[in-house]
């Protein structure tokens, strides 16, 4: 089932992502091409209050020219230990300070044409302190309790798909 590459070629490449065309020998012989988004990585942060609320972020979206609703999620740069930047991503987003933070899995966003992967970390010990994000984002802060939340995935109200994971984890863990 395996794929050799037999020639690849960059076709884009911007501040977060590239683009590349491979050639690849399929495991039958045949000769196809993949377009291959590169991305390296980012992290989201599963942020639960005492109350069982999940502390969201509201922003628009212009790929799919939406206000999303999403968990507090970013890159990492490069050499950071994932956990710091959940932490630091967490921090920024929301100005929420994560004490204990406990990784749960990283996976996979879309593997059929990118290579990113996210790594979901869950933490409960919060304690408020200033939102600080990038000067280009406008972020609203929204705690919503779980069930709510849960609710809001089910009738589609929330459509990331990284954040239905995160509401998903939450409930299951909690």
């Amino acid at each position: 089932m395996q794929e050799r590459t037999i020639k690849s070629k960059k076709i884009y490449k911007g501040r977060i992502i590239s683009v590349r065309d491979d050639t690849v020998r399929m495991a039958t012989g045949r000769v196809t091409s993949r377009e291959v988004v590169e991305h390296p990585g980012a992290v989201g942060v599963i942020a639960l209050t005492s109350k069982s609320e999940i502390i969201l972020v509201r922003q628009y979206r212009k790929p799919v020219e939406q206000v999303m609703l999403e968990i507090p999620a970013g890159l990492f740069n490069k050499g950071e230990n994932l956990a710091a930047a959940a932490k630091r991503e967490l921090e920024e987003e929301t100005g929420y300070k994560a004490g204990k933070i406990k990784k749960v899995f990283s996976a996979f966003m879309s593997p059929g044409y990118s290579t990113e992967r996210f790594h979901y970390f869950l933490t409960k010990d919060l304690k408020k302190t200033s939102q600080r994000y990038e000067e280009d984002e406008h972020i609203k802060v929204v705690k919503l309790p779980l069930l709510k939340a849960w609710h809001m995935v089910k009738s589609g109200q929330i459509k990331d798909n990284k954040t239905i994971v995160g509401i998903a984890i939450a409930k299951w863990m909690s």
